[in-house]
């Protein structure tokens, strides 16, 4: 590569890359300035709409593109993969089987049932579908912008999912303390059924904390068993798009491996296994944070909302509809195998 073009290329990659340490530096100091965090709302959320007000009200220069998509891409497979540091083998054996059983049945039905209801009833794109189901079903943002890669979600598509699990998971934090005073549930089970059907584990933190260290630490725990099945819930999504794609094109899709979820599975192992120094830790989960947090970022700039606007309701309704399964269904469901 010519010094100039090599050049150009690095600075193209510093302006953008700058950019969205801008709207990073702004989401964590209003995060930590007006303590959204107790009502659930984290830097990604915020980095995520900053970065769709910054770039609805000014046309991007093309020389931002390179740091916007370096973010987008290769820091959220990062990001996502030491999002296992979070998750360790020995809490998710301490919930206990009828956890991981509620776990289970509850993902296998939003995802499947969810996504069928999407694309076969609200008539929404098989990719924006998929991403609504899977932030509902798993775990919230992280799923959402964890499944893009493998759907091959658009911008517009990735944020509404996005926008769905915050406001859904925003609307969980008012009503599941109200739920769990009229049905005079235990912490324990009320912890159980929180961890298995609110969408990000911010908002299942809020809630816990709310009712009382028992059902927190136990609503976490379960929380974290959803997120564990990230990981394999990728590589079926891998083998179903691969055989939608053949079908539809004859045979010529070829087959996108999510590597980074075969990465987010060593983290776990190794954070089970390794006593790793707290301070190490402490800095590695924070250095995961900041890169979701840029690729929330990146998204957002590339995020137009004349598009999202087209999209309509529907992605809403849709949202809404899983949302009620998640409350309902995951409740009767609890109280059925405890």
């Amino acid at each position: 590569m010519p010094a100039t073009s090599w050049k150009h290329s690095c600075l193209s990659m510093t302006a953008g890359i700058g950019v969205i340490t801008m709207i990073i530096t702004v989401a964590w100091w209003l995060a930590q300035t007006l303590s959204l965090a107790d009502f659930g709302i984290g830097p990604l959320s915020l980095a995520l709409f900053i970065g769709i007000l910054l770039g609805n009200a000014h046309r991007l220069p093309a020389m931002l593109q390179p740091g916007i998509h370096f973010a987008q891409q290769k820091l959220l497979r990062a990001g996502i993969m030491l999002f296992g540091l979070h998750v360790s083998i020995e809490q998710l054996l301490h919930v206990g089987g009828q956890a991981f059983a509620i776990d289970l049945i509850v993902i296998t039905t939003i995802l499947i049932g969810g996504t069928w209801l999407g694309i076969r009833v609200f008539r929404l794109e098989h990719d924006l579908a998929v991403m609504i189901a899977a932030g509902s079903a798993i775990c919230g943002a992280a799923a959402v912008v964890a499944t893009e890669p493998v759907v091959r979600g658009s911008s517009a598509h990735t944020s509404m999912a996005v926008a769905t699990v915050v406001i859904f998971g925003s609307l969980a934090m008012l009503i599941y303390p109200l739920i769990f005073h009229i049905t005079g549930a235990t912490p324990e089970s009320f912890g159980i059924y929180t961890g298995a059907t609110v969408h990000e584990v911010a908002q299942v933190v809020a809630i816990g904390h709310g009712i009382g260290d028992n059902a927190a630490q136990t609503a976490v725990i379960v929380k974290l068993l959803r997120v564990m099945l990230l990981a394999p819930v990728l590589m079926l999504l891998t083998l179903w798009w691969r055989s939608k794609e053949s079908n539809t094109c004859h045979g010529r899709s070829g087959l996108t491996i999510p590597w980074f979820a075969f990465g987010f599975i060593v983290v776990v192992i190794i954070n089970s296994s390794w006593s790793m120094p707290p301070q190490l830790h402490q800095n590695l989960a924070l250095l995961d944070t900041l890169m979701l947090s840029a690729a929330m970022a990146a998204l957002g700039l590339e995020t137009r909302l004349d598009r999202m606007r087209q999209l309509g309701l529907k992605p809403l309704l849709f949202a809404g509809v899983l949302f009620l399964f998640l409350m309902t269904g995951g409740g009767i469901l609890t109280q059925w195998l405890l």
